[in-house]
């Protein structure tokens, strides 16, 4: 079974400073992804505040929207070294540098260190991510008003497409591994944890949710 180490070390070796700089390089010509877009349409609908983290960020589109748009402070937690390199030169390169603030490593060890915020977003996290509870309960914990994310659909067809991934992946010698959860369990957990759907949107095969908190 692969350890939460030995997945964190496949998603540095998978999300690499290569990979980061095609990703950057669309983002520059054309701004963000389309399910990125649709989750910071959901943001702008709700009052900016001053701060948000932003965990498994990439190249930071999120960040640089907020902090171009009335927000004060940004906190990234990634697990990729290259595009949070990436990301460190984007704010050096745009006087985020004082503004924009970074972390190495798994969100889950990295708690203690992170402020409570206004917002937290997770695009396209928990689906690489075999905890998904530990994940979106520190994330509940770390927000203040809201929880925004993206995440893959479940049923039969999503497993497939993740089977032929996994193998994929396995091949390459890659310990990293791409997970579907339950989209019931996913929802529950924010109930639970004290927050509301505030507003839900599919990009397929992803969901966008943002979760105020109650």
């Amino acid at each position: 079974m692969t350890t939460i180490k030995e997945h964190c070390c496949g998603a540095d070796k998978l999300f690499d400073a290569k990979t980061a700089k095609k990703q950057y390089k669309s983002y520059l010509k054309n701004g963000p992804s389309r399910v990125t877009k649709k989750l910071i349409g959901q943001l702008e609908k709700i009052s900016i505040g001053e701060s948000l983290l932003d965990v498994g960020g990439g190249i930071g589109a999120i960040q640089w929207w907020f902090l171009n748009h009335g927000g004060k402070q940004t906190f990234a937690v990634d697990a990729s070294s290259g595009y949070l390199q990436l990301a460190q030169e984007h704010a050096a390169k745009n006087n985020f540098k004082e503004n924009a603030h970074f972390i190495m490593g798994d969100f889950t060890d990295k708690g203690e260190e992170l402020p409570i915020v206004n917002h937290v977003t997770l695009d396209k996290v928990i689906c690489c991510y075999p905890d998904f509870e530990a994940i979106l309960m520190l994330a509940c914990s770390k927000a203040n008003q809201t929880v925004s994310l993206s995440y893959p659909m479940d049923g039969i067809i999503a497993n497939i497409v993740r089977g032929l991934g996994v193998l994929l992946i396995k091949l390459s010698g890659n310990p990293f591994k791409p997970y579907i959860h339950r989209v019931a369990s996913v929802r529950a957990l924010f109930v639970e944890n004290g927050f509301e759907l505030k507003e839900g949107a599919l990009s397929f095969p992803w969901h966008v949710e943002t979760y105020e908190k109650r």
